[in-house]
């Protein structure tokens, strides 16, 4: 008879990333057959008490009263949260401040000039995801305003609380528009597309929206739907599975966390917005971005445009920072990064599908940003 390895799992679903982080669980599960999950309750019955004692745990720590439960755990222990600051567990989750930096890259790219976010100032995720977004919007010469939640209690670990309330429409309405709003994670983002409506704000003319999680029920239910940050769940939870089954065998915990890279953003009707004055560079973006996957040129973006290739060029550098070639490379290489992620197709399907003339077109492209060929790229973003 095979000996079983009983695994603790102390993770809540009610959230679309930990049930994301659940999935990889299950999926570096298929190679240890003599695993024997156990569900967790720390703060409340311990089950590790007696003959259910499991070998190992992988736990969501977002609550103090979880972290307090496990302070005196003695075996392998890996948290897959990242609400609570400097915890002595070993972790695996997202790069954060990563996630920040592509949010803000989302809205410059759609023209936008005012900027807003909304998150908690103490929740480890949303203060990274705030640092990151900062940043990228302070090396393009911009700056945002902020709205923490004010509300006392901790992380609701089953998402019940509805947190933003009258206050956080003074602050909506009293932003320069239009305006895009990064919110820490799809909860929030839920909430101010109901907060814009009750201010009489639309979404996504006045105020573009922009979540992190994608949780594509809540996303798609959302009115207008909800663009979200694509986080890379179910590698994370393989990653830390995989972390787990090394600290089983006597292996030391890494000193840092393992980070794994955001995966981009879906966009959604939320942030469907380009705001941009010069109604030429409209048409022409418009074109181009609607165009991605096929191998565009500067001159079949003229064609759609009666203006000069020169005039065109500069009045692009103003609005947009770049000329008309390098958002057609960007449309290019941001479709093939979601086919790579996303799709099982061949590297020379998704060159072709992406726009790029052939397959080693696409690797150069991909060595030039990322320093990886695309099936390493994939490889990163799978786990």
């Amino acid at each position: 008879m095979q000996r079983l390895i009983r695994i603790g799992l102390a993770i809540t679903y009610s959230y679309a990333y930990y049930r994301g982080v659940a999935r990889g669980i299950r999926s570096y599960a298929e190679t240890r057959p003599d695993w024997l999950f156990t569900s967790v309750i720390p703060e409340e019955h311990p089950v590790w008490r007696g003959s259910l004692k499991p070998a190992g745990l992988i736990a969501s720590v977002n609550t103090a009263a979880i972290a307090q439960a496990l302070a005196s755990w003695r075996r392998p222990l890996v948290n897959v949260s990242a609400v609570l600051p400097e915890l002595p567990f070993p972790r695996v989750g997202v790069d954060n401040p990563a996630v920040g930096q592509i949010a803000a890259g989302h809205f410059l790219e759609r023209g936008l000039r005012h900027f807003g976010f909304v998150g908690h100032a103490h929740w480890l995720y949303s203060t990274e995801r705030e640092r990151g977004f900062f940043l990228a919007l302070g090396a393009a010469g911009y700056r945002a305003a902020t709205y923490h939640d004010p509300a006392i209690h901790s992380f609701d670990p089953v998402a019940r609380h509805w947190s933003l309330d009258r206050r956080v429409r003074r602050w909506l309405r009293g932003l320069a528009k239009p305006v895009g709003i990064f919110a820490a994670d799809d909860l929030w983002g839920m909430q101010l597309i109901e907060a814009c409506r009750q201010a009489d704000l639309h979404v996504p003319e006045q105020v573009a929206l922009l979540g992190v999680d994608d949780d594509d029920l809540q996303c798609g239910l959302a009115r207008p739907t909800l663009s979200s940050v694509r986080l890379p769940a179910q590698q994370i939870g393989r990653q830390a599975a995989a972390l787990l089954d090394r600290l089983l065998t006597g292996a030391g915990a890494p000193r840092e966390p393992i980070l794994l890279p955001p995966l981009g953003v879906m966009a959604r009707r939320s942030s469907e917005v380009l705001a941009i004055d010069d109604p030429d560079v409209v048409i022409a973006a418009r074109f181009i971005r609607g165009h991605g996957h096929l191998p565009l040129r500067v001159t079949d973006v003229l064609q759609e445009v009666s203006v000069a290739r020169r005039s065109l060029e500069r009045r692009f550098r103003k609005t947009l920072g770049h000329g008309i070639w390098e958002e057609i490379r960007r449309c290019h290489v941001e479709r093939a990064k979601r086919l790579l992620a996303e799709t099982e197709l061949p590297i020379k399907l998704v060159a072709r599908q992406a726009g790029f003339t052939d397959f080693r077109h696409l690797a150069v492209v991909f060595r030039q940003e990322f320093s990886l060929s695309p099936t390493a790229y994939r490889g990163q973003v799978r786990g």
